[in-house]
């Protein structure tokens, strides 16, 4: 809530010198215009108080135009100085026709001089608005130039309201009139407001305790005045005794004081009791941050470890599982190559087929879980980049295919662009096309159709592999490449590591991977490589 009447105190301060220059202005506009025409007019207040002078309206102009420009800044500060200069220079020959008794030629545009209060008004102010806009020792003599402009306006106007021509005349039919006073003290809170953030008006609009008092301690300014007049008023209707209204005037302001302050401290109060409970919640949301941080490092400790515990695990069961796998491989190789020469032997053949097949199949799965925990692990994929030529590298891929693809009368087709090598693992690919290639065999109809197409582009080699299956749905697209993630439909079909991997082989290579599956056209994988990688590395 102090924050908020800070801001809106900031708000009216910083409107106020545009406010009080366009109200000045046309005070002093129309006061000349009175004289010019020959009209009471705006001259006097009442009859019998002093008439504000076409000098005193000129410079109050000259004044006001001074700060509408220093508060539009840029350009027009130059016209705001020249102003401000003009009304300073009047002022003080004025001042100086006073001292000498005319000596020194005052201007008066043929009539009377302006007062003398007056005058000084217009040093002070106009000398407050030629520092204003500088920085450092000009700003601090800005404002105090223009606190002190204050004082002159707000003695006439208490003389006004207590009706004590002595603290607005210096002698009969001259003085400092109540709309001149009312005008100068507004041009010079306006001087003030030039600078919202320091000095007085930094006191009141700061979101502070401090600006929170002194906002709220304002109306103890026009209490005396209020006090005053009520006092002066009930001592002229015979209600008060003369002699009596002195020590209740203290009285009444005292216990209005007392009022104001007592009011006051219980809003700090409050004040400070939000802030002791926004310190404690803040301590108890640093406490929480911090156990939060401790929970999050031992979970990051234990994943960390868990990560290398599933190495080691990988590394062991890999290397265990390979060497008896890769003997059963080469046994059923010498199997396969006795049997062939033996007659009646086209059973046990298929059946060694089989088991060499389906050691095969535990191997590259082995050799997918090391490349996924490698994945997992935020490393890249080791690859060796030697050149090869693309279509030899299709070319081989869909040999490897052709059994499974015949096993479903599927059609094979390739499309190859103008041959082009590329940096590359040549296992590594051969191991992208076969995921590509052996998923689009899956997910094929009986009798449908298969083709890889290359094509080079700027600085890259495009290898497509496209098929007339059901398609992938546009929702399942963006997990399509995460770690085991399958889709409902084909959640049998394999492990969940094939794309996975591909996905980290080909950025492996600086390439990217995506996929294109238009409704009822199939699904089209495609990688592409960059021709041009540097010199050869390892990831």
């Amino acid at each position: 809530m102090s924050g908020e009447r800070g801001t809106q105190a900031l708000r009216l301060v910083q409107r106020l010198p545009a406010a009080v220059a366009l109200l000045v202005l046309l005070l002093g506009a129309g006061v000349l215009a009175g004289w010019m025409a020959g009209s009471d007019v705006f001259q006097f207040v009442r009859l019998g108080l002093p008439a504000m002078v076409p000098t005193t309206a000129t410079c109050l102009v000259l004044a006001a135009v001074a700060l509408g420009c220093m508060k539009a800044a840029g350009r027009w500060r130059w016209l705001g100085w020249s102003a401000a200069a003009c009304a300073l220079v009047i002022g003080a020959l004025v001042l100086a026709s006073f001292a000498t008794d005319g000596a020194v030629p005052a201007p008066t545009f043929g009539y009377s001089r302006m007062s003398p209060q007056s005058a000084s008004t217009f040093i002070l102010l106009g000398g407050a608005l030629l520092c204003a806009g500088r920085q450092g020792r000009w700003e601090a003599l800005a404002m105090g130039l223009a606190l002190g402009a204050l004082l002159l306006p707000l003695t006439a106007l208490t003389g006004y309201l207590f009706q004590e021509r002595r603290l607005y005349e210096v002698r009969a039919g001259t003085g400092m009139a109540p709309h001149t006073a009312l005008a100068q003290l507004l041009l010079g809170l306006g001087s003030l407001a030039l600078s919202p953030h320091r000095g007085l008006m930094g006191a009141f609009t700061a979101p502070t305790a401090g600006g929170v008092m002194a906002r709220r301690m304002l109306p103890a300014v026009l209490l005396p005045w209020v006090v005053g007049a009520i006092m002066r008023g009930t001592v002229q209707g015979t209600l008060l005794a003369p002699q009596v209204a002195p020590p209740l005037f203290v009285v009444v302001m005292m216990v209005a004081l007392a009022a104001i302050i007592w009011r006051n401290s219980l809003t700090l109060n409050a004040l400070q009791a939000e802030q002791v409970k926004a310190e404690q919640q803040a301590r108890a949301e640093a406490e929480r941050q911090r156990a939060l941080a401790q929970d999050n490092a031992r979970l990051y400790q234990a994943a960390q470890q868990s990560a290398r515990e599933r190495e080691e695990v990988l590394a062991i069961v890999s290397h265990d599982l390979k060497n008896p796998l890769s003997t059963i491989r080469v046994s059923t190789g010498l199997l396969s190559a006795k049997l062939r020469g033996q007659p009646d032997t086209a059973g046990m053949l298929r059946q060694v087929g089989a088991i060499d097949r389906a050691v095969a199949s535990m191997l590259s799965l082995i050799h997918q879980l090391l490349d996924a925990a490698r994945l997992d692990a935020g490393q890249a994929l080791a690859i060796e980049r030697r050149p090869e030529p693309v279509d030899t590298l299709v070319a081989e891929a869909l040999a490897g295919i052709e059994p499974l693809a015949a096993q479903k009368s599927l059609r094979l087709e390739q499309h190859l662009g103008a041959a082009r090598v590329v940096p590359c693992d040549r296992q590594r690919i051969l191991q992208v096309l076969a995921n590509l290639l052996s998923n689009a065999v899956k997910f094929t109809p009986d009798g449908g159709l298969l083709r890889v197409e290359t094509r080079a582009t700027d600085g890259e080699v495009h290898v497509s592999v496209k098929d007339t299956g059901p398609g992938v749905p546009e929702a399942e697209r963006a997990q399509l490449f995460q770690r085991h993630w399958q889709a409902e439909r084909t959640a049998r079909l394999g492990s969940g590591l094939g794309l996975y991997i591909a996905h980290g082989i080909v950025h492996a290579h600086g390439g990217r991977i995506w996929v294109d599956s238009p409704p009822g056209a199939g699904s089209t994988f495609t990688f592409a490589l960059p021709v041009d990688t540097g010199p050869s590395r390892h990831a």
